[in-house]
Order: structure tokens, then sequence, then C-alpha cells
């Protein structure tokens, strides 16, 4: 696509490995209690070393609308090179997820307070869901990149704006570089990134389940309810939902 660039981030391959060696020692104690010192020193360095791999070969959509589509690919990387490593090292794909789940827990929690207040306002606010709406009466499907989605609006008992993602460019990077089998995992960052922003996102399917789209639909005030139709991975839902009590 003409709005989509490969190699934008071979220039700015310093600044990315400095944002994962950030997110990395959040986890440094987790990891040293779970697997060892000895063993998470070399997975994180191996997993580094997958993700600078990864780095040319992850999409920039231009334009101000594609933001935080960005910042999504930024972090399906990330998540892709420790799913590849620690397949390397004989571990099940749920395992990686519970470590990557972890981490962009302790990652969005850094965000201040007031900028996620503010994030959630701007979320629900009139303006945002008059546009919503005007793209749903239209029947406007917006392309960037690889990702295709249509607009929904709600009339406030089911939900409050929504959209239906008919392609996402998380999946086909995941595909295109390995990571099938983990692609539904992937799928469920939005779990951690709805509690910390206030989405409410409720969500029954994903194009990673097999299914014909992903349907987001955010309502404000609501607690975040996602689900997976690929069996492990809603058996890996449930289990994170137990720990986290």
């Amino acid at each position: 696509m003409s709005d989509q660039i490969m190699g934008y981030y071979i220039g700015r391959r310093g600044a990315l490995l400095k944002d994962f060696d950030h997110t990395a020692a959040f986890m440094e104690d987790s990891l040293a209690n779970r697997y060892g010192k000895e063993f998470s020193s070399t997975l994180k360095e191996e997993i580094r070393q997958e993700y600078e791999k990864l780095i040319p070969e992850i999409p920039f959509i231009k334009g101000a609308r594609a933001k935080m589509l960005n910042i999504f690919l930024l972090v399906t990387a990330q998540e892709l090179a420790a799913y590849k490593v620690m397949k390397k090292m004989g571990k099940p794909p749920e395992e990686t997820w519970e470590l990557c789940h972890q981490a962009l827990r302790m990652r969005v929690a850094k965000i201040p307070r007031w900028k996620r207040w503010l994030l959630k306002q701007f979320m629900f606010s009139s303006l945002v869901k008059e546009i919503v709406k005007k793209r749903a009466l239209k029947q406007e499907k917006a392309h960037f990149g690889d990702f295709e989605i249509e607009y929904l609006i709600g009339k406030g008992n089911d939900f409050d704006l929504g959209v239906n993602y008919l392609q996402c460019g998380n999946l086909n990077f995941v595909k295109k570089h390995g990571g099938e089998e983990f692609a539904p995992y992937v799928c469920m960052s939005d779990i951690a990134l709805s509690d910390a922003l206030g989405w409410g996102l409720i969500r029954t399917q994903t194009l990673a389940d097999g299914c014909h789209s992903c349907d987001f639909r955010f309502k404000k005030g609501e607690e975040t309810k996602i689900s997976s139709k690929t069996p492990e991975v809603q058996k890996t839902i449930e289990k994170i939902h137990k720990n986290e009590g």
C-alpha cells in the first residue's frame, strides 16, 4: 500500500532497542525468579537480537490517524521476537504469552495517571463519537497499510462505539515471520491496554481465531471482556485472570 513504508525503522534502530531494554528491565526480577539469572539473561539477550533482526521488516504507516497502529506493530514485533526465542528453547506459546502480558502490564502502568485519564476522556469524547458516527453512516471502510477497518456506533446500552477489523497488519506481520500459532495470543495484548486506558473493550472474536473480523466494542465505564475462540488461548486468559485475582 502506498501509505506503508518498509525499512522506516532502520535509522531508528537505536531508539527502538533502547525502548526494548527499558521494557526488559521491568521484567528482570520476574524472569530471574522464574528461570534463574543465567537462563533469564540469555533469554533477554536472544530476544533482543531477534527483535533487532525484525526491525527492518516492521511496517510504518504514514499519517496521524495511524499513530496507534504503528505503536501496536512495534509491540507485536517485540512479542513475536519473544515467541521465536522461547520456541527455540522448547517453551510453549502460552508460557511466552504470560511473560508478554506481564511485561505489557508493567509497561502501561508506567504511563502517568493523568495521561491515561486524558486518553480515556478523548476516546469517549463527543468529537470521537461524532467522527465514528459519520464514518459508520457512510459505511466507510478505512485502509491503513495492511489494516482495513469499518466503523460502528452504538446506542449506549450495548456499546458506545466500535470497529471491525476486516484485515489486520499485526496478523499479517506475525504470519509472515513464522508466528502463526502465536497470532491469537498477540491479539490478547488488548487486555492490558484496555484495562490501563479505560477502553471498556468487549471482544469475542478475532481474525487470528479464524473469524471473518475482529469485533472491537468500546463502552465507557465497563470492565474489559475479551475472549478467544482458540481453546488454548482462552485457557491462558482464564489462568491469567485467576492469578491476577
